[in-house]
């Protein structure tokens, strides 16, 4: 299933993947981690372009593919190739990386937020809501506000009123700055014709 959730559980994604901050060695040995996380993010820059063209998108799985070689059991790249089955419909190996990682690194909110919006994008919000949980529960400095969006977004997605009222009073209370990711997001929601939760979106920021 794509259209708006998968628009912007890619968009979150992404953002989050790149702010985590992976630092290449500035020496010229090679190393196996540092090449892999370079290839990462490469392929993460492609698929966040994947709709512009199919080379795009070969490109990302290249990229990935070539990671995952160098460093099969790193969940940072074991979420990007996640995030980059989900993107082209394979939902059930998606969903395989996600419990995989979150059971390796259950203490992780990144992991927790990236599992709980793919559910949410997949119409489970039961389920999204347990990870999303989950991740509030480690009450981590370092993820809080993403979990706090995106369980937001998702409950608003899924008519929760009250329960995204609660996440985005929580939300720009811990971060205030946060109003802004939120004003993207709700630009993306009325240009994909969505103006209910664009419009919920607009009126909680103001």
């Amino acid at each position: 299933m794509k259209g708006i959730k998968g628009s912007l559980i890619i968009l979150s994604c992404f953002i989050m993947l790149f702010v985590s901050g992976c630092q290449m060695n500035e020496n010229n040995d090679f190393d196996p981690e540092q090449a892999a996380l370079a290839r990462m993010r490469l392929g993460l820059a492609y698929l966040a372009k994947a709709d512009e063209s199919e080379d795009n998108l070969k490109a990302a799985h290249y990229n990935l593919k070539l990671a995952a070689q160098y460093s099969p059991n790193n969940p940072q790249i074991m979420l990007a190739l996640a995030m980059f089955d989900q993107h082209v419909g394979e939902y059930k190996e998606a969903e395989m990386i996600y419990q995989r990682i979150t059971l390796m690194e259950p203490g992780n909110g990144l992991y927790r937020v990236h599992y709980g919006s793919f559910l949410c994008g997949r119409d489970r919000y039961s389920e999204a809501k347990e990870q999303f949980q989950q991740g509030l529960d480690l009450d981590r400095h370092r993820w809080k506000g993403d979990v706090l969006e995106q369980y937001g977004y998702c409950a608003i997605q899924n008519n929760d009123r009250k329960t995204a009222d609660l996440m985005f009073e929580q939300l720009f209370q811990y971060d205030a700055n946060r109003r802004e990711s939120v004003a993207k997001t709700a630009e993306i929601y009325q240009k994909k014709g969505d103006t209910k939760v664009a419009d919920y979106l607009f009126s909680i920021i103001k």
